[in-house]
C-alpha cells in the first residue's frame, strides 16, 4: 500500500496527515497559525511535517502540498499569498530538500477538484467546476477530463465574480461586491453585522442561530445562496459543466442557503443548453484540500524545477 505525507496550508490553519493510495487519511495534525509571516509559516510545515512522519513510522513515497493563492505546480512555486504576505517561495524544493522525498504542489483548490474527480463525487465526470466557500473563495475548472488552466495558469477565479453591483464592501483584489467578499465566512460576519453593529459572531455561529430560527441569520443565509448562486450561474453559462461541487467550510452550512442559490442558478443559466446540472456539497468533507494534496503525491505530479 502506497503511503503519501499531504499539507493543507490554508489561511486560518494547516493541516498535516498520512493519506494511502484509497484516499483513506491515517493520520492528521492540525495547526492554527498565530504568526504569518514566510519564516514561521515555513518553519511550522516542516516541523509539524517531521512530527507527523516519525509518528506514523513506515516509509511514504512522496509529498503533495495543497497551498492558497498563485501556484506554478511545474517549476514548485508558491507564487503569491494575500493571506501571508509569501511571494515566490519555492516551496516545492524546501519540501523537497528537507524530506527527501519528491514533492508535489497545487493550488489548493485545483487539488480539491483533482480529489473530487479521483475518490468523490466527480469519478465519473469529465466536465465540473469546483468551488470552495472558506475563508475566501476560489474555483476550479475541471474541463474534458483535465485541469483547465488558463493562459497564466490563474482560470476558475469564481471568487472575482462581481455579485453584488451596489456593495459597499471593497474585495482584496480592489472591487467592490466580489464573490468572495460578500459571501466567504467573513463576509457572511460581516453582513449579519450590518444588521447587528455590535455582532463579533463567525459564520458557524451564525448558522447556528439561523438554524434556531433567528429570523435576521436566516436572512444572511438567504442572501448567501444569492451570491453564490449568481456566481455559478455565470461560470455554468461559460464552460457548460454537468455538475458544480460546494466545499469548503462554509459549505457545511449548505441546507442554510440550498434554495435560494438553486432558485438563484435557475433563474440565471441558459436553462436549454444546461438541462441536467447537478449542484451539490463535497463528498470528502473537511478533508478535501488534505486529500487532493495527496492525490498530487500519488499522481506523480512532482514539481519539475523547470520554469514558464
Amino acid at each position: 500500500m502506497k503511503h503519501v505525507l499531504a499539507f493543507d496550508i490554508g489561511g486560518s490553519k494547516m493541516v498535516a496527515g498520512i493519506v494511502d493510495e484509497t484516499g483513506r487519511v491515517l493520520t492528521r495534525t492540525k495547526h492554527q497559525w498565530e504568526k504569518l509571516d514566510q519564516k514561521s509559516v515555513l518553519d511550522t510545515i516542516l516541523s509539524i511535517g517531521r512530527d507527523v512522519l516519525a509518528g506514523f513510522g513506515q516509509d511514504v513515497s512522496g509529498i503533495g502540498a495543497s497551498i492558497p493563492g498563485l501556484c506554478d505546480p511545474v517549476s514548485g512555486l508558491w507564487v503569491e499569498s494575500c493571506f501571508s504576505g509569501l511571494n515566490n517561495v519555492p516551496i516545492g524544493s524546501i519540501l523537497k530538500e528537507a524530506f527527501g522525498l519528491p514533492a508535489a504542489v497545487e493550488n489548493d483548490v485545483n487539488a480539491c477538484a483533482l480529489a473530487e474527480k479521483k475518490f468523490g463525487c466527480c469519478q465519473d465526470v469529465s466536465d465540473f467546476i469546483w468551488l470552495t466557500v472558506s475563508n475566501g473563495c476560489g474555483g476550479a475548472l475541471f474541463l474534458n477530463n483535465a485541469l483547465y488552466r488558463g493562459v497564466s495558469g490563474n482560470a476558475g477565479e469564481l471568487g472575482h465574480i462581481v455579485v453584488e453591483e451596489d456593495s459597499r464592501f471593497i474585495c482584496g483584489c480592489g472591487n467592490h461586491g466580489c464573490l468572495e467578499i460578500e459571501a466567504a465566512g467573513p463576509g457572511i460576519a460581516r453582513h449579519y453585522k450590518l444588521i447587528h453593529p455590535d455582532s463579533t459572531l463567525s459564520a458557524a455561529e451564525i448558522a447556528e442561530m439561523a438554524r434556531n430560527g433567528d429570523a435576521d441569520a436566516i436572512k444572511v443565509f438567504s442572501d448567501e445562496g444569492r451570491y453564490l448562486g449568481r456566481a455559478i450561474a455565470a461560470a455554468v453559462n461559460t464552460v457548460n459543466p454537468l455538475k458544480v461541487v460546494i466545499g469548503g467550510g462554509v459549505s457545511a452550512s449548505f441546507d442554510l442557503f440550498a434554495e435560494t442559490l438553486r432558485e438563484t442558478v435557475t433563474s440565471r443559466i441558459y436553462r436549454f443548453a444546461n438541462p441536467n446540472l447537478v449542484i451539490e456539497t463535497t463528498r470528502l468533507g473537511y478533508d478535501a484540500p488534505l486529500i487532493g494534496a495527496a492525490v498530487l503525491a500519488l499522481d506523480g505530479r512532482f514539481f519539475t524545477g523547470e520554469t514558464k
